[in-house]
This record gives C-alpha cells, structure tokens and sequence, in this order.
C-alpha cells in the first residue's frame, strides 16, 4: 500500500498541468449567470433576510437576559439610587452587546472582501442596522411595558436613568465605528464603560435632583439628534474602515 502511494505520488509530481482557457471562460461565464440569476430573484427582504441569518442570535438572547435581570433587581430593590445605578449599567451594557456583531467585518478584516461583492458595504450595515434597531425596539417595548405595569418605575424616570445613558451608549459606538483613530471594539467599549462611570457619578451626585424636567427633554433630544447623524455618517457618507492595516473606503 505505501508502494502505491509513492507511485502515486511520483506520477502527480511528474505532471504538468495545461489547464485550457476555453473552459476557464466557460466557468467564469456561467457563474456569472449564476450570479445575476441569483441576484435578479433577490428581493430587499431576501437581502435583509440573508443579513439576519449572519447575525448571532446569542446576543438577542444576552441582551434579553440583561433587561430579564434588570426588572428582576428593579422589582425586589426598594432603594431608589441603587436602582438608578442599575439602570446606568444595564443601559450601557445593552448596547455594547451589539457591539461584537457590527465591529465582526473589522475585526475579522472581512472589509475589502464585502467592498468586493455585489452589494456595497453601506447596504450591508444598513441591513444589519434595521434588523438590530427593529429587534432591540421590540425588546425595549416589551421592557418598558413590563416595568410600567409594575408601578416601580414611572415613563419619565425610565427615559432618563435608561434611555438617555443607552442613547449616549450608542452614540459612543456608532461614532467609534466609523472612526478613524478608534479601530477596535476594545476602544468602543472602554469609551463605552467610561461613559457608564460618569453617569452613575453625574445620578448619585447633589446635582441629578436639581436638573429640571426640560434639561432633561433638551439632553434626550441632543442626544438623538446626534445619533442619527452618526448613523447618517455611516450610511450615506464616505467612512474609513480598516482592513488589515489598511484604509478601505465604503
């Protein structure tokens, strides 16, 4: 038997391939056809779909274990500033979860590949945005119904110890993604963290009890606003992106 193998070996050493450019022209042909036959029968919602199916779903689910957990230490935690706290972690906590998913085309340095392909880094991030923003919008609703029900926590305080920390989160993230000095995921989420320690400082200081209800509605508004720039800068304008130690335009 290893007679055999060396013989064989032997002889595929001793061959010099010709490969014939007709049929090299043929196969580039007819996955061409495959392609655009594929492509003519995709709809936008068979894009968004695929786009879904690449997403790990681990992280719906850690998400929704954080918020599971939060309402749990909100419903049985009678102190009111240890509550707050919590929800300043939670926040940030929820949005960097996403953070592992968006980052994945750079960490793995899957840019220039995707810049390759049919459809454009921009549609795919908008994909993944959508189905991120429509997920985590049901998982919030579900979140804030629960804990109004409850009678623990009032609408307007939920948009302030919650929302606002968990918007500024993500304006922390986005920015950090279409960033040109912080490349890594490790820098959204220490920016990200950073920003968890100043607003717990900033509720248990004297100062959270003074600040008025239309402060609070003009910081919930700025931060939105700013935002939806950042998505907007990812989207529509031309971002850096790094690949591989290189600069790659979206």
């Amino acid at each position: 038997m290893e007679g055999f193998e060396k013989r064989l070996r032997a002889y595929g050493r001793g061959i010099v391939p010709e490969p014939d450019e007709s049929k090299i022209k043929d196969t580039v042909v007819s996955a061409r056809n495959a392609f655009w036959e594929k492509k003519q029968n995709m709809s936008y919602w068979d894009f968004l779909y695929e786009q879904t199916r690449y997403i790990r779903k681990r992280w719906w689910g850690l998400q929704l274990f954080v918020l599971f957990l939060t309402g749990v230490f909100v419903h049985e935690v009678q102190d009111v500033q240890l509550v707050s706290r919590m929800f300043g972690i939670t926040a940030s906590l929820f949005v960097i979860l996403v953070i592992p998913e968006l980052w994945k085309n750079r960490s793995s340095n899957a840019m220039e590949v995707e810049g390759a392909a049919y459809f454009s880094i921009r549609q795919i991030y908008s994909a993944r945005l959508l189905v991120f923003a429509a997920v985590d919008g049901v998982l919030l609703t579900f979140f804030t119904a629960g804990l109004s029900m409850t009678g623990k926590v009032i609408i307007g305080e939920l948009i302030i110890q919650f929302f606002l920390p968990m918007t500024v989160t993500c304006c922390i993230c986005f920015r950090s993604l279409c960033s040109r000095f912080a490349e890594s995921e490790y820098a959204a989420c220490f920016l990200s963290l950073l920003w968890t320690a100043v607003w717990i400082r900033i509720v248990l200081s004297d100062i959270y009890p003074s600040i008025s209800g239309p402060v609070w509605a003009g910081c919930c508004g700025l931060t939105v606003l700013y935002l939806t720039y950042t998505v907007r800068r990812i989207l529509r304008e031309k971002v850096w992106f790094s690949s591989g130690g290189r600069r790659v335009w979206s």
